[in-house]
């Protein structure tokens, strides 16, 4: 199949946007050109820095040369539709509803989003572009490869890309402070001494700190992608404790249906999905989410129901099946020739 689709952005190894991880390499008529940064997180800012500091003079004329070889474009950094000749597709998975970003989506063949309510925001801004939703998906094939062990008691965990606390850089930012998650959680593990929270993601040295010493939560970092998936899976519980609602699908409640694990949430529009699929318990303080919890782990009838459900859920959202419907999308809004 030619690849007549161009794709350009930055990249580096362990890249934390997943969508774009497992869509690029299934869209046989994408041809990616990636501008790879080094690996070292030292080598990797400073080559970030100098990309931001001469993009503006350098995009453009790399994308007008890749242009001449590509008939058509797909876009995930939406201010490339200003330099852009070529009919584009464009996958907004993190909008930001400005007039700026619906003007330029007003170039677009068609856009992709996460949600519904993405695209009717774009069209109260006046948006009048075809649009697709396709949600944050999952790669379930690397449950084939098993499960870790996991203890005797319960086990309850929470997914983050950063751990932090107030204090810490970008600890201020809700989708990161665990604040909240810890004082939950200081009371849920008051009413089951056997429970261990697990946590998932980047740590700050001031929360390793603060939890020195404690048994009944671990600090698992970062896992590799491929590991992700069977690890949650260990899970009696699956948290989204956050108290804001940003509005938009987030990729860890996609991975905690993936898994195929039971969910506790407040009751936002973020959890839509979770709602929809009846995969889980959202409540609406406080008290209710630590009573939510504790309902679960004492009974395993109304967990495996919530976690049938969410696996359910999770087959629908295999990046294998969303990508095929990825691929339906762009060949509908920019057709190849044959």
């Amino acid at each position: 199949m030619t690849r007549d689709v161009l794709y350009f952005n930055t990249w580096y190894r362990g890249h934390n946007n997943a969508r774009y991880a497992q869509l690029l390499p299934r869209l046989q008529r994408v041809d990616s050109r990636l501008l790879t940064f080094p690996g070292n997180r030292v080598a990797r800012a400073v080559s970030e820095r100098a990309w931001r500091a001469t993009r503006r003079g350098i995009e453009p004329v790399v994308l007008r040369a890749l242009e001449r070889t590509h008939r058509y474009a797909f876009v995930t950094d939406v201010p490339q539709l200003g330099l852009l000749r070529a009919p584009a597709v464009v996958d907004v998975d993190d909008p930001v509803f400005t007039p700026e970003t619906a003007r330029l989506l007003g170039s677009a063949a068609a856009y992709v989003v996460t949600a519904e309510s993405a695209a009717r925001r774009f069209e109260e801004l006046g948006v009048r572009r075809p649009w697709h939703v396709i949600p944050q998906g999952v790669a379930r094939e690397s449950l084939a490869a098993g499960r870790p062990p996991r203890g005797s008691g319960a086990t309850v965990g929470y997914l983050a890309a950063f751990l932090l606390l107030p204090g810490d850089r970008g600890g201020d930012n809700p989708l990161y402070d665990v604040t909240h998650l810890l004082d939950l959680w200081d009371e849920i593990a008051r009413r089951r001494a056997d429970a261990v929270l697990e946590l998932i993601g980047f740590a700050s040295g001031r929360l390793r700190a603060h939890l020195a010493g404690r048994r009944d939560i671990r600090l698992l970092g970062r896992v590799d992608q491929g590991a992700l998936l069977p690890r949650i899976a260990t899970w009696d519980v699956a948290l989204y404790p956050r108290t804001a609602d940003q509005g938009i699908r987030a990729s860890k409640v996609a991975e905690y249906l993936g898994a195929g694990v039971p969910i506790v949430s407040y009751d936002y529009d973020v959890v839509a999905d979770v709602r929809e699929a009846g995969a889980g318990l959202l409540v609406g303080t406080p008290r209710e989410f630590v009573a939510a919890v504790e309902r679960l782990l004492r009974e395993p009838a109304e967990r495996g129901r919530l976690a049938a459900a969410a696996a359910a859920e999770g087959e629908r959202r295999d990046w294998r099946v969303l990508a095929a419907r990825y691929a339906a999308v762009i060949d509908e809004h920019l057709p190849a020739l044959h």
